[in-house]
């Protein structure tokens, strides 16, 4: 992508994440009824569509960052730094373990909280669990190489009377509010 750096590892796609991609939006389009007339039309254009966003997947590893690359009318590319991976996780579904494939969800530093989502999401790597830990492994070595922040310094004695000062207004109004 932007930066010159030497790929370790390049993901291979299993060419069956088509026919899971055709099904599943064909599946999606059945449940809500309103699409059962949407699905001729879909059967036709995915036909040129899956093919050419599979073309599209890539998924990278470098020394010092995952970078990944999808989409056929919107390009989509995400560079997200090692240090910043808190977890790959790895899931398949019924409809999945169908067509043999694996996703995997990569989640970063940030991207919790009830409405989040992961930072990037892949389907179907050829033996996904042998990326994941090519993943983990770099990211360790990445990590293992940065230092600790320095402790925190403690709060000079000209800040004294204002802490306190500030405890006991907090105290005040804690004892008003029961």
């Amino acid at each position: 992508m932007a930066r010159d750096e030497t790929v370790l590892r390049e993901a291979e796609f299993d060419p069956a994440v088509q026919a899971y991609g055709r099904w599943w939006v064909t599946g999606l389009l059945f449940i809500t009824v309103a699409g059962i007339p949407l699905i001729p039309f879909w059967l036709i254009f995915s036909a040129w569509f899956v093919p050419a966003y599979y073309r599209s997947l890539s998924a990278r590893l470098t020394e010092r960052s995952l970078e990944i690359q999808r989409g056929v009318f919107t390009k989509s590319e995400a560079t997200i730094p090692l240090d910043r991976i808190t977890d790959l996780r790895l899931h398949h579904g019924p409809v999945m373990r169908r067509y043999g494939i694996r996703g995997l969800r990569v989640e970063t530093a940030g991207s919790g909280g009830p409405n989040a989502s992961a930072e990037g999401n892949l389907y179907g790597i050829v033996d996904t669990e042998a990326f994941r830990d090519a993943v983990l492994n770099q990211r360790d070595q990445v990590t293992a190489g940065s230092s600790a922040p320095p402790p925190a310094a403690p709060a000079p004695a000209a800040d004294q009377p204002v802490l306190e000062e500030i405890r006991d207004l907090l105290k005040s109004i804690d004892s008003k509010t029961r």
